[in-house]
């Protein structure tokens, strides 16, 4: 009975859309993962950068608080040296305005580098609330698309099943199980061609009585290399082989059937 290679290479087709569409299937709920991961790392910088905000805020208003009460005490002191009647009292009293003075312009000083600091903080938390909020609405967007996403990956899977069950129902459980196991493996591609003896998959060189058995059409052979599905396809290396080993056609001898009997065993194909 001749195996038909027509059959097999559709079956081959619908597979690869098959696992394309699962692949799909899988991937949805996936990259909304991925987008709701990088929302939470993104909120996280942001409650850090406003914690050191509030913290600024209330550093600076300590300056503050600070400041004032060094601008009272230099004028209290201002006051007291108007009063003042001894030389020695008023000497006393210039040196401490001197030193008020100095603590004012301090505290000035670290006031204003604080409030500029406070200023950069939250310009940067402007911006990276807006990142929030941008990828809050993308997460939204897509949770409310995902399910309509896989629904219309579902409907297209549900076809194409349709399809693999018309395509594969005369096959044998066990051998649909191992082209599925192909096709997934092998990017798609299950079913190639035979070109003298040269495997077109793996292009690995096979025993002239291999290549007999596949040229036959009688049997569903795989190559022992790559493990594809192999058929007879007519070709310029026909010749090649008939000028170095013979005619391919002859009958198999003791050593082709022993050849042949190394590379049929299906346990050993897909053993990898």
């Amino acid at each position: 009975m001749s195996v038909n290679y027509d059959t097999l290479k559709k079956l081959q087709d619908v597979l690869a859309q098959v696992f394309i569409v699962e692949d799909r299937i899988k991937e949805i709920p996936r990259d909304l993962e991925v987008k709701e991961l990088v929302l939470q790392k993104t909120k996280v910088n942001y409650y850090e950068m406003k914690d050191k905000c509030d913290q600024v805020r209330a550093e600076l208003e300590e300056l503050n608080r600070k400041y004032i009460e060094a601008g009272k005490e230099r004028e209290a002191k201002e006051s007291a040296m108007e009063s003042a009647t001894l030389v020695r009292e008023s000497e006393n009293n210039e040196k401490e305005i001197r030193d008020a003075a100095i603590i004012e312009q301090t505290l000035f000083k670290n006031k204003n580098a604080k409030q500029k600091y406070l200023a950069d903080l939250e310009t940067k938390l402007a911006v990276q609330d807006e990142i929030v909020k941008a990828q809050e609405e993308e997460v939204e967007e897509e949770t409310k698309k995902k399910d309509s996403l896989i629904a219309e990956q579902m409907t297209i899977l549900d076809k194409l099943n349709v399809e693999r069950e018309e395509l594969s129902k005369d096959l044998p459980a066990n051998l649909l199980f191992k082209f599925e196991r192909i096709i997934r493996n092998k990017a798609g591609v299950g079913v190639v061609p035979l070109h003298g003896i040269i495997c077109q998959g793996c292009f690995m060189e096979l025993p002239q009585q291999f290549a007999n058995t596949v040229r036959r059409n009688e049997e569903i052979s795989f190559c022992p290399y790559c493990s594809r599905v192999l058929y007879y396809e007519e070709s310029d290396e026909d010749n090649n082989v008939i000028q170095v080993h013979g005619d391919i056609h002859t009958e198999e001898g003791e050593e082709g059937a022993a050849a042949e009997s190394i590379f049929s065993s299906d346990e050993d194909i897909f053993g990898e």
